[in-house]
């Protein structure tokens, strides 16, 4: 339906013809009246009328400046004018401002049906003209956008205006999941409406994604969280999961095939990152090497070490211990550069060895064990990195909490570890006396009988076989005797001699090449 609007200061004018015509039968709608000019500037906005019926003579604001006013605004309405014979003459005037025609009063029904009839035609002409107009602009302006992806000549591509202000741009990615089998052609459509209309930016398909050349300009391209909210609302209302990145600013169009790149990067490495969120160059990985750990165990990464630390976790009942293991093995394969597919491979092979080693080692339990490796595969259906790492430590704890293992083997395991991770401070049988709740003397002879050597010689040894390793990697002595917890370095000399056979400079001369 065409909008209209009736501006007269007479009720009885304004209600006789809202009243008298069939403005439905002819595709109009009066939407709005008013009383006098100043009303009608006023409404004008929200009526958004598409022809106004306008009496010539009204207190304040007279009709033709009314039509004059309008007219300024750049507004494209059509006018009749209501007017006496008096005003005839000065009607006429009006003809230059899109007047179709002046109605007498008092009002002929018949003679505003005949206007009716014309100016629905024109409107109707000028619609397909615009949808016309803007489809070509659409079209131009996306041959100038994949011209510039796919390296062409194109003529003065820079020069091409897709915005009044200072041309900035950001490429805006958006890639459905692919469970939603959707059209793009059909979604592209849907999308247009919010980006193109509101002047944001330019729609088109790339391969398999739908892209948007944002105007960098606007206060809506410099807010991705905004975005985001937006594009979400916009595919809620279609039951649409998506994946969406954004491209770092940039001015010329011939960057567009760089930015296109690191843009597809983003969304394929979406796994590793924050989700919840609009990609950016400055997103976060959902993972994070908290402690900076530049020389972590896992810097070699071997399967078989994995899943050695992960079992004797499992032994010792250490299930933060388990969760550390698994998100360090995470945080290495990340470094390394894993993709998502490897990076899911490399974790069904982790857990299934160790439950292949569990089953072999822990007979009763093979019937629970069995029922967790049918569970492994769903591994590769885990949306991102952390609920990956979730649903492992799920599988894991599955059969922790069917795990017998001897208290004694438990016990002297939790003293090894805690010896592993501490030898480097002040670490005393007294201490793990008072954490693992058991008296000194029954946790040293229990240590004994189970290795073999007395708390303290085994404190030695586990010093001194990281502080050759220290040695070898160029540490001075007195760097490693204070690295690897000895009191001081005559004594770390001492030690070290007894169980090497030489002294920490001698041996550091001999596998070190200055």
């Amino acid at each position: 339906m065409f909008r209209v609007m009736i501006v007269d200061d007479e009720p009885t004018t304004r209600q006789g013809l809202v009243k008298i015509v069939p403005w439905e039968n002819y595709g109009f709608k009066v939407i709005d009246t008013a009383a006098t000019g100043n009303e009608a500037i006023e409404k004008f906005h929200n009526a958004s009328p598409h022809l106004m019926i306008v009496d010539m003579k009204m207190p304040g604001l007279s009709g033709i400046e009314l039509i004059e006013k309008i007219w300024a605004m750049g507004e494209n309405v059509h006018f009749l004018i209501l007017s006496g014979h008096a005003e005839f003459q000065y009607a006429k005037k009006a003809i230059k401002y899109n007047v179709k025609g002046y109605l007498l009063k008092p009002v002929d029904e018949d003679e505003v049906i005949n206007y009716l009839k014309e100016i629905k035609s024109t409107l109707e002409q000028e619609s397909e003209y615009q949808k016309m107009k803007v489809k070509i602009e659409q079209e131009d302006k996306e041959s100038v956008i994949q011209a510039a992806l796919i390296g062409e000549p194109f003529n003065n591509i820079n020069s091409f205006k897709f915005y009044d202000q200072l041309q900035t741009y950001q490429l805006l990615l958006i890639k459905p999941e692919q469970k939603n089998n959707i059209d793009l052609i059909m979604l592209k459509k849907k999308i247009w409406g919010f980006f193109e209309k509101s002047k944001c930016g330019v729609v088109f398909i790339i391969k398999s994604y739908l892209g948007i050349l944002l105007n960098a300009e606007l206060e809506f391209s410099k807010n991705p969280d905004g975005i985001y909210r937006d594009l979400k609302k916009l595919m809620d209302d279609y039951h649409l999961d998506f994946i969406s990145a954004l491209s770092n600013p940039f001015k010329d169009l011939e960057e567009l095939p760089k930015h296109f790149q690191s843009t597809t990067m983003l969304i394929s490495r979406k796994f590793f990152l924050e989700n919840g969120t609009l990609l950016t160059e400055s997103t976060d990985y959902a993972l994070k090497d908290e402690n900076n750990n530049t020389n972590s165990e896992f810097d070699q990464f071997h399967l078989s070490h994995a899943v050695e630390k992960l079992v004797y976790a499992m032994e010792i009942e250490d299930r933060n211990a388990i969760e550390s293991i698994c998100r360090e093995i995470g945080l290495q394969m990340i470094k390394v550069g894993y993709s998502e597919y490897d990076f899911k491979k490399k974790f069904i092979e982790i857990v299934s060895s160790l439950l292949h080693k569990l089953m072999y080692e822990y007979q009763e339990i093979r019937g629970i064990i069995s029922n967790v490796l049918s569970m492994i595969y769903e591994i590769e259906n885990q949306r991102d990195v952390k609920q990956l790492l979730n649903y492992v430590n799920e599988l894991i704890t599955k059969i922790l909490d069917k795990l017998d293992v001897d208290k004694t083997d438990v016990l002297v395991k939790k003293m090894i570890y805690l010896i592993e991770r501490n030898y480097d401070k002040n670490i005393k049988l007294e201490t793990l006396s008072e954490l693992l709740h058991y008296s000194r003397t029954y946790l040293g002879k229990l240590f004994k009988s189970y290795t073999g050597e007395h708390f303290n010689t085994y404190l030695d040894k586990v010093r001194i076989e990281n502080g050759k390793k220290l040695l070898m990697q160029g540490y001075k002595v007195y760097q490693v005797s204070e690295r690897v917890g000895f009191s001081s370095v005559d004594y770390f000399h001492s030690k070290f001699k007894k169980y090497v056979g030489m002294s920490p400079s001698d041996f550091r001369k001999k596998n070190v090449k200055e």
